[in-house]
């Protein structure tokens, strides 16, 4: 078995992606938490976009969409997902696929509530996301 070492020390790879990304919050211009997710549509093509990585959990990456938007309803169709994290100043990049689980209680009640009053406004209001 081999030892990993330097940057890829570690047998966790959440742990590794806990520390790149605070690596990259000190040196990223803006956004070192952008991911650009990926989902696949009723006929298996694929749509991207970026969306914000709000934390990483012992064992899960977590983000928050509106549940009716196209990557929304993509995402609950399928179960799966993909995304990477690219942090151009530390010409660093993880790719990350795998299952989604749809959080509908108190969690996703909260981070709701924690944003701006104008962000949820504008969730509420606009049609940007479907």
């Amino acid at each position: 078995m081999s030892v990993r070492s330097g940057i890829f020390a570690g047998d966790n790879p959440f742990d590794l992606c806990r520390a790149w990304l605070n690596e990259a919050e000190a040196s990223e211009p803006a956004d070192a938490n952008a991911i650009a997710l990926s989902s696949v549509d009723a006929d298996g093509l694929p749509n991207v976009r970026i969306v914000l990585l709000k934390s990483i959990e012992k064992d899960a990456f977590v983000f928050y969409t509106n549940y009716e938007s196209k990557k929304g309803t993509e995402i609950i169709h399928s179960g799966k997902a993909a995304f990477v994290l690219y942090w151009k100043s530390l010409y660093r990049q993880i790719r990350v696929r795998g299952h989604v689980e749809k959080e509908e209680g108190a969690v996703a009640d909260d981070y709701y509530q924690s944003r701006h009053l104008q962000s949820r406004i504008g969730a509420w209001a606009s049609a940007q996301s479907q």
